[in-house]
């Protein structure tokens, strides 16, 4: 069926079970006097055939009957099911939430699933035994039973935000986040704390605005010295075996005499 014909057809028994159908007691009020009386239940059957046929010009009282049976027995059933959740003691949001298109509209039945001893069983089972399998098409799905619709909804809003992020392009920042990932899984776990710290640093420099060019700083020497790690001069060493003294009378320490200065300038001579 095509769906706007569906709509219609739903529009049409709504229409139907609002105006019509809850108007008329003798047909499903099992505490009204008429609900028994045979010659009152046929007179308001027709009534509603009336309004039935601006929809279904061929259909005939049993046809009719048969169609709100099974509006009835259908929400019937619905009510049953939410009412054992309510029993079961399940939490709020996992009580079912009825399917039927019609519940709303049918909630006036509500207290009439059971008939009073007084009245005649024939007549009601002359209403319910002339129709009351399942409709298809009553059913808004045809899937199991709902849960609460909030937790639906709120399920396929983070689908529909996840599948609309990973449809998006990676921007330029996407991309390097990436890359630094991979590289920090090419470190040891001590160095990723390392490594994770200094870009937080950065990060929150960043934000305040005081990030300048000077502003990292990788391995840089201690601000403070200890006596052990100062630098110290590096020691000067004399060649005391042949390095000539430039003083007069100095002793030469290899043959015991004098080194004049004739000795020195022969020895600066070799430098020449």
């Amino acid at each position: 069926m095509a769906t706007k014909e569906k709509d219609d057809e739903r529009k049409f028994i709504l229409e139907c079970i609002e105006v019509y159908y809850h108007s008329l007691p003798a047909l499903w009020n099992i505490k009204s006097k008429d609900y028994s009386n045979r010659i009152k239940k046929n007179e308001q059957y027709n009534n509603l055939l009336r309004k039935y046929r601006e929809y279904y010009p061929d259909a005939d009282k049993a046809q009719l009957v048969k169609k709100f049976n099974s509006l009835r027995t259908n929400f019937r059933k619905e009510l049953k099911r939410i009412k054992d959740s309510e029993k079961s003691g399940a939490e709020t949001d996992d009580i079912i939430e009825p399917t039927l298109w019609y519940f709303e509209e049918m909630k006036f039945l509500v207290g009439q699933e059971e008939p009073s001893t007084s009245q005649s069983t024939i007549e009601i089972q002359d209403d319910d035994t002339q129709g009351g399998e399942d409709d298809i098409d009553d059913r808004k799905n045809n899937g199991p039973p709902q849960k609460k619709r909030r937790k639906v909804d709120e399920s396929a809003e983070l689908i529909s935000l996840a599948q609309k992020h990973l449809q998006e392009p990676q921007t330029e920042f996407d991309k390097i986040s990436s890359a630094w990932a991979v590289e920090l899984q090419k470190m040891k776990p001590q160095q990723q704390l390392f490594a994770k710290k200094a870009i937080n640093d950065i990060l929150f420099e960043g934000q305040m605005g005081s990030l300048h060019r000077d502003s990292i700083q990788i391995n840089c020497l201690s601000r403070t010295s200890t006596p052990s790690n100062k630098m110290q001069p590096s020691p000067i060493y004399y060649d005391t075996l042949h390095a000539p003294s430039l003083i007069s009378g100095h002793m030469d320490p290899l043959n015991g005499s004098n080194a004049g200065p004739s000795h020195a300038s022969q020895y600066f001579a070799n430098f020449q």
